[in-house]
């Protein structure tokens, strides 16, 4: 097949064409990572704004700026009774496309500032269920006293993470879990008191290691005593800057395995947990027979999605929950066969509807019996195959954010020409020109920090980008011991997502044993890429 946007060539195998049987759907015309982009232009998870309820006229925090034609309401007012979606039903036109019915509803229809449940003093979440405490979390749940984290659960005490798992104590720390009291560390494992550290298993008190499993009172690598250790360690932070340095190019000379996965069985992907047969996965943990998939967990039986979680049978969907048989759906929750949706909710038997909770047999919000719903939706699939709109996601065109809010320009970025060359909608950020004080000089050295810091605008040395420090933010840099950063929120989030491979793969072979692998690591890359069997020996 040869994809439609990008020309690139792409494989229908036989176990897709069958799951393209079971879902009822035909043949995508993308390839995947065009179909990755696509949905990916639809979740705006960092970008938030101050926006008045168009409901009560309450401030309040939103992923959807101020200039967008929507009509938004406060989380408590969306959830609330004071509305019914059916109030915007509508008859389908069948002289008309559907993804332009479909927007025209999207346009009427409330939408929810925020998906932000059961929080506890943590307003400046988004995608975000059952934190306290906590600030600028994304994709997050379960979380305290934590700060500036994305794809994260369980956290306590723990700022700048990515896909971070049950770490407490914690900073800079990359698709890990069950660490405590750790910094700077990617691919780790159980471990405690460790720093500057990439693919460590059950280790403690290990600085700028590699590859170590049980290890401990380690500095690259290197055994030393623990009262060794101890002594070395206050030069080591003194100058860590130039250690950090000389860690990162060291790095490049070692080994590193074709996948970053843990117990996974006939997978091929990076950042894989406890998954099998999942193919050209990303960021997955408990996956089975999947394949294009990123960032889910507990996904069965599922093709191309993005941020999900819980559910089985899913086929194009992004940012959805605890789904069975659920096609082509945006911000769907606890949903079963329901088709072309959006912040649809608790119900069954849904197809083109919009902002429905606890409903059944609806097509563009109307209610029907279950009969006549059956027979109105064969004939509105029977004319998106005419207008050949079925079987494709939403277009981007349609969607509620600008292309540079969005987790596509993380994925897939484009420069601003080209995005408007598509039809697709930018925002300037003037954040930068909107600054005009002094730039204060941000201490080297935690001690060095004054309190009133958190009262002073700072300016990200990358970007120039203001930002500030928080009160809490400030109290945990201090009992970690560690600086206060002179990078902003996001671009600190950018750093994380430089440090992990793109969710791409390549075919090459073992530099040591010339098995072939499918890997993240381009043929150009300097890193030094062993199959696994290859990997352990070297390692263990």
């Amino acid at each position: 097949m040869q994809c439609i946007q990008c020309k690139s060539p792409f494989e229908i195998t036989s176990a897709d064409w069958a799951f393209y049987q079971k879902m009822s759907v035909p043949d995508p015309k993308l390839c995947p990572d065009c179909r990755q982009q696509r949905r990916l232009s639809f979740r705006n998870e960092r970008s938030l704004y101050h926006l008045k309820s168009h409901l009560s006229g309450k401030q309040m925090i939103s992923m959807y700026s101020p200039d967008k034609p929507y009509k938004v309401y406060d989380q408590s007012e969306w959830w609330g009774d004071q509305w019914d979606g059916l109030t915007y039903g509508r008859d389908f036109d069948f002289n008309r496309p559907f993804f332009e019915q479909f927007h025209e509803l999207m346009l009427e229809v409330p939408r929810i500032n925020l998906i932000n449940r059961e929080h506890e003093n943590s307003e400046y979440c988004n995608f975000a269920i059952k934190n306290k405490n906590s600030y600028l979390l994304f994709t997050s749940a379960e979380c305290e006293d934590s700060y500036y984290c994305n794809r994260s659960w369980k956290l306590k005490d723990v700022c700048d993470a990515s896909n971070a798992n049950e770490c407490e104590l914690s900073y800079e720390i990359i698709d890990s879990d069950h660490c405590y009291h750790c910094a700077w560390l990617q691919n780790a494992s159980n471990c405690s008191d460790c720093f500057l550290g990439y693919n460590l298993k059950g280790c403690h008190h290990c600085f700028g290691c590699y590859g170590l499993t049980n290890a401990s009172y380690r500095v690259g690598n290197k055994q030393l005593t623990k009262q060794a250790y101890e002594e070395l360690l206050p030069s080591l932070w003194k100058d860590f800057k130039k250690v950090q340095k000389n860690y990162q190019q060291h790095l490049q000379k070692l080994p590193r395995k074709y996948i970053d996965g843990i117990n996974v069985e006939d997978c091929t992907g990076n950042a894989l947990f406890h998954s099998k047969n999942c193919k050209n996965c990303f960021e997955l943990m408990n996956g089975q027979d999947c394949r294009y998939v990123a960032n889910v967990t507990y996904m069965k039986d599922s093709y191309d999605i993005n941020n999900d979680d819980n559910s089985e049978l899913v086929y194009e969907a992004v940012g959805s929950e605890s789904n069975y048989f659920h096609r082509f759906n945006d911000i769907c929750w606890f949903n079963t066969n329901i088709t072309y949706c959006s912040l649809c909710f608790s119900s069954h038997d849904l197809f083109g509807c919009v902002g429905l909770r606890h409903k059944e047999y609806c097509i563009l919000n109307k209610q029907y019996s279950k009969e006549e719903y059956e027979q109105i939706v064969g004939q509105i699939v029977g004319h998106m195959v005419a207008t050949k709109e079925w079987g494709e996601f939403f277009p981007s065109t349609i969607s509620p954010f600008a292309y540079n809010e969005t987790m596509a320009v993380e994925h897939f970025p484009l420069k601003k020409e080209e995005v408007l060359r598509r039809g697709l909608a930018w925002k300037d950020d003037d954040g930068k020109k909107s600054y005009k004080g002094p730039q204060v000089d941000v201490p080297r050295k935690i001690e060095d920090v004054t309190d009133d810091i958190v009262n002073q605008i700072l300016l990200c040395e990358v970007t120039g980008k203001p930002y500030k420090i928080t009160p809490q933010e400030l109290r945990l840099y201090r009992k970690l011991d560690i600086p206060v950063p002179r990078r902003c929120p996001d671009q600190r989030h950018q750093d994380r997502l430089a440090l992990r491979n793109p969710r791409k793969l390549y075919a090459r072979t073992c530099v040591k044993c010339s098995a072939p692998i499918q890997t993240t690591y381009a043929l150009n890359r300097p890193e030094i890429v062993y199959c696994e069997t290859c990997y352990l020996k070297e390692i263990y």
